[in-house]
């Protein structure tokens, strides 16, 4: 059974980083160390996060969202934008993702009860992901990177949580 552990801890952010400085090429490819290091940042100052495990307390993924968008230095927390997600191969396919979508909503509702939109940015390249945010995201915008196109998926937060209930 997989167990979602809220960071909180000086080891819970530990283990949360050393999963993501490891799989962050599923994520992105070539994506910098420095980056992964601003996103566990910008999540601990401005967000929650949640570290994935299975039986034995095996790392399996991690999940968060901050509240804001960093290009208005996190001033809008009406807005809710999902961070970099990702699993081992094992758990993906599987309802871990969608278990996992519930949690962010849960933290979300918890941490800012007024939050009214969730944004969720994808590469462009990965048609996996833009195929599961397109089924209950609209795109908003497609910006270039330097890691190339990414597309940002919106929806409100109601319906995004709705979504995730119809999974329960």
């Amino acid at each position: 059974m997989v167990q979602f552990t809220l960071c909180q801890s000086n080891e819970d952010w530990s283990r949360y980083t050393a999963f993501y400085l490891a799989h962050r090429q599923q994520v992105i490819p070539n994506y910098q160390v420095k980056h992964v290091l601003l996103d566990v940042i910008h999540c601990i100052k401005h967000g929650r996060a949640a570290l994935l495990t299975a039986e034995g307390g095996r790392a399996i993924g991690i999940g968060g969202f901050v509240l804001g968008l960093e290009r208005q230095r996190f001033e809008h927390k009406e807005i809710a934008v999902l961070n970099n997600c990702c699993f081992v191969a094992s758990h993906r396919g599987n309802r871990t993702f969608i278990r996992g979508l519930q949690v962010l909503a849960e933290q979300i509702a918890d941490m800012q009860p007024d939050v009214s939109e969730v944004r969720i940015p994808a590469m462009a390249a990965n048609a996996y992901t833009n195929g599961l945010y397109q089924k209950f995201a609209e795109l908003l915008e497609t910006t270039d990177s330097e890691y190339g196109p990414v597309h940002t998926y919106t929806t409100t937060f109601e319906h995004y949580k709705s979504f995730c209930n119809r999974f329960r």
